[in-house]
């Protein structure tokens, strides 16, 4: 069912006429982030790729799929070795053009309640070890980013431990060698089904309520014509329902 509601939602969208002449964009993407981003039965497929197939497809763009580590997603970009990458946060290159945010992850700092851990504010982290994905010290604001961020050695704090993926990150927390995951509770949870048979992810689980405001992510192009098309898309797939579509066929 799946499947089909997503070729049916490719086809449904006309194709518009701008600048940018069609063509096969080829754009980065983390690797292994389900339900955002994966590779199942030979297919690339998650929520940030129907989008971007989505909203490209309606200027006759097609979409080739490159998975790289998220640290390099930016980069990636910069270097032109891909026209797009996925998910990031503007870091004001005035040589690339970021998006209008497209994705909100909501991230929450979760425990399992047998440990009993009590956590006020960010701060109280210092005492719990936690495992968080990789260059997430730059994600969830100035005083975490301070606390956090490697020292000129590249050395982090010890209670401080990024996962090169999200799979790997969820292991951690269920073979209890990290006491506090911080984690998009939606992430959370796709690991949390996919890692039952392996590990007991039925335990008891206490959600901190830490994380106020979500974390905004962007597509950042090479060129300005594709992200104008890309944040006139958006606009266009958030309107007719499309976008809360493709969220929902992962849930």
């Amino acid at each position: 069912m799946k499947q089909l509601l997503k070729y049916l939602l490719f086809f449904c969208l006309p194709c518009l006429q701008l600048s940018a002449a069609a063509a096969e964009l080829k754009i980065a993407f983390a690797t292994d982030r389900p339900p955002y981003c994966f590779r199942q039965d030979n297919l690339d497929q998650g929520i940030e790729i129907d989008l971007l197939r989505q909203i490209m497809g309606q200027y006759g763009h097609t979409i080739k799929v490159s998975t790289i580590p998220k640290v390099r997603l930016i980069k990636a970009v910069k270097e032109k070795e891909v026209d797009a990458a996925a998910t990031v946060q503007d870091d004001k290159d005035p040589s690339l053009y970021f998006s209008d945010p497209y994705l909100e992850f909501q991230n929450m700092v979760i425990s399992k309640s047998k440990q009993a851990i009590e956590l006020k504010s960010l701060q109280d982290l210092s005492r719990f070890s936690f495992i968080i994905w990789q260059d997430g010290w730059k994600n969830l604001g100035p005083e975490f980013e301070a606390k956090y961020r490697p020292d000129t050695n590249g050395s982090f704090p010890k209670n401080y431990h990024q996962a090169f993926n999200q799979l790997s990150q969820n292991k951690m927390f269920w073979a209890d060698r990290v006491q506090l995951i911080i984690i998009d509770k939606t992430i959370f949870q796709h690991h949390q089904r996919l890692l039952a048979k392996e590990f007991n992810t039925s335990e008891a689980l206490t959600y901190h309520d830490l994380i106020k405001s979500k974390t905004s992510y962007a597509v950042v192009f090479q060129r300005a014509e594709l992200r104008q098309q890309f944040n006139e898309g958006l606009k266009k797939i958030r309107a007719n329902g499309i976008y809360q579509k493709i969220i929902d066929s992962y849930k």
